[in-house]
């Protein structure tokens, strides 16, 4: 920063919004139709899981540059009843892929995932870059095992706003312009996300005579005969049959046997803890992480440090979690991971004694072995009777692999970037091997009731924004609004990106604790997006809340 000038600085004195606080039921997402829908299942009887597959069906439609009915995801759900379950439907390659499948070149790739450079990207885009789908499957397993309603009834709303259209925010809009200039080279895409197959949307505004409305309806027709069928027809019916020829014509992967084979992963987790909060989260992806950020920092009283100093060691948390992230985790039914370990309060003790509160240090993995023992969009629901649901979904990329299954409307993922093209790591590429994900779809609970329910995008800040949204609540006593909405940093291992929020002496002090910072004004960089809801252990209110800064007005929390 040029010291001839003073800068007019930002200041943070609390959400811009009000939490939305409701009697009996709460959605928050990242769109007011999504969390209508999940609304309008709860009033007609229905509970937190009927909505939260209701409203992610009509995520599918309405957020379609970040996920879709081709895509994957994560759900982590806590019952009234005192069950926890998560449903992993994180997408497996085909069986055909292999350790060596893409041709590599000596450069680093210019994306976020900083694997060696595959020759024409074919990790990112085209049909060598999608895994076969898992989203229908983990909707229609959560519904047909705890849920209430009918999924011809919970689908109707989602295949309705495909065929009848919804009018383009910015959001979309922009993500679309961002795409054109790769994707142009894709006809269907170009057909179905360019208006006249060749202008982009632009969103509502007083100059627009009449809004621009995108329809998608041979999307709709899916969407209908999942309803009507079940996941068959999408895994073994037609929809399965279209996707694998389109594959087989253009030298793609995925086979009808491939979708055949495909099942969701259902667990019953054993909950972390957080200064005697439990945590529920899938510790198959971001939720280790997460969970290991939060193990670190409890050792701390962070509201007896200044603002520097808690920043500082909430930076030195997530770049050890990180460290041990990059280095161990991939899929366990392929690879041993030290999950236990990583998570262990002991394993937490040992990383504090590499931080010190008053200086960065270098960053390394540690080594977790010796404590071990035998995650893009998100929404969050919350009922009257006590039941919890977060929910994220994600292509991965922006509209993914940009290849979109003629006569289906269907875009697919790009979940094969998520893994290592490089051979022999812990998240290299094999036959049905998933990716390791960054969604991390939490329920907090308060005395074995459910007390928050957070999910975000945001790639790699996934795990870093929830963890410290749960800190914002718990430590400092934030309601829900101000705990997604406050600045936060965000890392992996090197440098530190620091909210502009934050006062330039809070920025000086951590320089000269040794730290790499970029200040950063958060409505330029995706911070992770947190959605969230949170019931008052004495009201029984239900408060939702949504991250206003970048999503601005598509983001909205509903109730009733």
């Amino acid at each position: 920063m040029d010291s001839e000038f003073l800068y007019q600085s930002r200041r943070w004195n609390g959400a811009t919004r009000h939490d939305c606080i409701a009697h009996n039921g709460v959605v928050a997402s990242k769109h007011r139709l999504i969390s209508e829908t999940g609304v309008k299942m709860m009033k007609k009887g229905g509970n937190a899981v009927d909505a939260a597959v209701a409203a992610a069906f009509m995520d599918c439609v309405v957020e379609p540059g970040m996920n879709g009915i081709g895509g994957e995801g994560v759900m982590t759900i806590h019952l009234e009843s005192g069950e926890n379950i998560v449903i992993d439907y994180v997408g497996r390659p085909s069986m055909n892929c292999t350790p060596d499948m893409y041709e590599l070149e000596e450069t680093t790739e210019a994306g976020w995932m900083g694997w060696k450079k595959v020759k024409e990207d074919a990790n990112i885009h085209g049909y060598k870059a999608s895994v076969t789908p898992g989203t229908v499957a983990g909707l229609t397993m959560a519904l047909e095992r705890y849920g209430t309603m009918k999924l011809r009834d919970v689908i109707a709303p989602a295949a309705r706003v495909a065929k009848e259209g919804f009018v383009v925010g910015w959001w979309t809009a922009d993500h679309i312009f961002r795409r054109m200039e790769g994707f142009w080279k894709y006809e269907e895409w170009r057909r179905v996300y360019l208006r006249e197959g060749r202008f982009p949307y632009l969103p509502y505004t007083y100059e627009l005579a009449e809004p621009h409305v995108l329809r998608n309806p041979e999307l709709a027709k899916c969407l209908i005969d999942i309803g009507d069928k079940g996941k068959d027809v999408f895994y073994k019916g037609w929809i399965a049959e279209t996707i694998a020829a389109d594959m087989a014509k253009n030298d793609g992967l995925l086979t009808l046997e491939d979708f055949a084979q495909y099942e969701p992963i259902h667990l019953n987790p054993e909950p972390g803890s957080y200064r005697g909060y439990e945590v529920v989260y899938d510790p198959t992806h971001s939720g280790t992480t997460m969970m290991q950020i939060l193990n670190i920092l409890e050792g701390y009283d962070l509201p007896e440090y200044g603002s520097a100093e808690a920043l500082h060691l909430v930076s030195e948390a997530i770049g050890v979690a990180f460290a041990d992230r990059l280095k161990y985790m991939g899929d366990p039914g392929y690879v041993d991971v030290p999950q236990r370990a990583m998570v262990s309060k002991e394993y937490a003790e040992k990383l504090r004694e590499r931080i010190d509160p008053k200086n960065a240090v270098k960053i390394e993995p540690g080594d977790p072995w010796k404590y071990e023992s035998e995650y893009t969009t998100a929404l969050t629901v919350a009922d009257k009777d006590g039941n919890m649901v977060a929910v994220n979904q994600t292509l991965v990329n922006s509209f993914g692999s940009g290849i979109v299954i003629p006569g289906t409307g269907i875009v697919m993922n790009n979940a094969m970037y998520g893994l290592d093209p490089s051979p022999g790591t812990a998240n290299s590429i094999d036959g049905r091997k998933r990716r390791i994900q960054n969604v991390c779809p939490v329920v907090v609970l308060k005395d074995g009731e459910g007390f928050i329910a957070m999910g975000a995008p945001g790639g790699r800040n996934i795990q870093v924004s929830v963890a410290q949204a749960i800190h914002h609540v718990i430590d400092y006593g934030m309601g829900i609004q101000d705990a997604v909405d406050a600045p936060r940093v965000t890392r992996q291992t090197g440098t530190v990106f620091l909210d502009s929020r934050f006062s330039s002496m809070t920025r000086d002090k951590l320089v000269a604790m040794g730290h790499d910072i970029k200040y950063i004004d958060p409505e330029l960089r995706g911070w992770g997006r947190p959605v969230g809801v949170l019931r008052d252990p004495v009201t029984g209110l239900l408060h939702g809340g949504v991250y206003s800064l970048l999503t601005g007005f598509e983001s909205l929390a509903v109730g009733f």
